[in-house]
């Protein structure tokens, strides 16, 4: 669907009212009814309410006023959530800003909620034509939209005070994510950013490992790993020529009722290990991504289960560890024949099964143990610092 049908049709009251009545209804059904709608265009609608159904969560402000979507905007964009703490903690007041791949403009949405002026770059012509219409929207002044090269924008234009880019993988180079990898090239045009702006904020993929970026940019001051409804979402790097040392570097985990965050300590004390406790806790993503488990397990007085397993255990329960929280029922050293036993004697025919540093999938245990999947019974299997593997019997608290 072309971004002036959407546009035409978010422009149209009626449109606009018809929708608001059908966001509920099944999209599929409604597109069998084209037929009762001779004047409306009911499969271009339907595509809409079906975005507007997944935006309501990830975009609810845009959701709210019918901002222009299409499928590959939507998937790209960064949710609000995301996008709002960004521009918290990325000191942009009264900054001007160059956004080199500006998308639907999510982004650019938070940003404006501090900055004094944003230049927003695509050479998605579809894209940045909703971009604009949906600035329009917002009343969004501080947002001029450019349809041109990020990079050629930026290399023609005077100094900013902060230059910000989402690199998107080029086609055909699948889901491992790399630099070299990206589009717009940033490393090869790294030296020119930093000349051009004070700060260069960086958007990269949760796929990307923490250790190769830094090798890769040696300008890297800030690494933010954020994490939204429990998933890693992406990785924020704060990018400063001043700078050849990494200053900060921090887990972000981002929920419904509140954000957590960790940062890694100076001098963080040594982690210690124990297999038996009353309590199995697993980090959030984000804090495992940024390797920060160890670090997190001392600060709390939690014992690790192994470096490498991402599990803690204690005898006493935290009320506000972030992550997943289990009590443990049994504690089995892990023979299979042992545990089959012990299945048959508990009713266990069911459950939750969670792997770490373990030498067999999820998959492969509940075919060993002929086991559905759900239920309210987990199951942690992982193995200690000495090697020995080990079932955790769990209720997830």
């Amino acid at each position: 669907m072309q971004s002036k049908t959407i546009i035409n049709l978010l422009g149209n009251e009626d449109v606009i009212k018809f929708i608001g009545l059908h966001i509920k209804d099944d999209v599929n059904k409604l597109a069998l009814d084209a037929k009762k709608y001779p004047e409306i265009d009911i499969k271009a609608i339907s595509t809409l309410i079906s975005l507007y159904k997944k935006a309501a969560l990830k975009l609810p402000e845009h959701y709210k006023i019918r901002a222009a979507l299409n499928p590959k905007s939507y998937e790209q964009s960064t949710s609000e959530a995301v996008a709002k703490f960004k521009a918290e903690i990325m000191g942009l007041e009264n900054k001007k800003i160059i956004n080199i791949t500006g998308g639907i403009g999510i982004d650019d949405w938070a940003m404006a909620k501090y900055a004094l002026k944003i230049d927003s770059c695509d050479m998605d012509a579809e894209i940045h034509e909703m971009a604009v219409f949906n600035n329009t929207l917002f009343k969004n002044e501080k947002i001029e939209r450019h349809l041109i090269d990020g990079i050629t924008f930026v290399n023609s234009s005077k100094k900013a005070d902060a230059v910000y880019a989402d690199p998107d993988r080029r086609p055909g180079h699948g889901r491992v994510f790399r630099l070299e990898d990206s589009q717009p090239d940033i490393l090869s045009n790294m030296e020119m950013l930093l000349d051009k702006a004070d700060k260069v904020w960086l958007k990269i993929s949760p796929m990307a490992d923490i250790t190769y970026l830094k090798k890769s940019i040696p300008s890297i001051k800030e690494i933010y790993v954020i994490s939204w409804m429990g998933e890693v979402k992406e990785i924020l790097l704060c990018c400063d020529k001043n700078e050849n040392a990494l200053k900060k570097l921090v887990a972000v985990n981002i929920g419904s009722q509140k954000t957590s965050t960790f940062e890694k300590e100076c001098n963080p004390k040594p982690a210690s290990f124990g297999n038996a406790g009353n309590y199995l806790y697993e980090p959030n993503k984000s804090i495992i991504k940024a390797g920060l488990s160890s670090e997190y397990s001392s600060f709390l007085g939690l014992k690790m289960l192994s470096i490498h397993s991402h599990f803690f255990i204690s005898d006493n329960l935290l009320p506000d560890f972030d992550g997943r929280r289990f009590e443990i029922i049994e504690r089995l050293a892990y023979k299979p024949k042992i545990i089959k036993t012990y299945f048959e004697t508990n009713g266990i025919k069911q459950a939750n099964i969670t792997t770490r540093n373990f030498r067999e999938t999820p998959e492969n245990l509940k075919k060993r143990f002929e086991l559905k999947d759900g239920g309210t019974t987990t199951l942690c299997f992982s193995i200690d610092n000495e090697r020995n593997s080990w079932l955790f019997h769990c209720q997830q608290l």
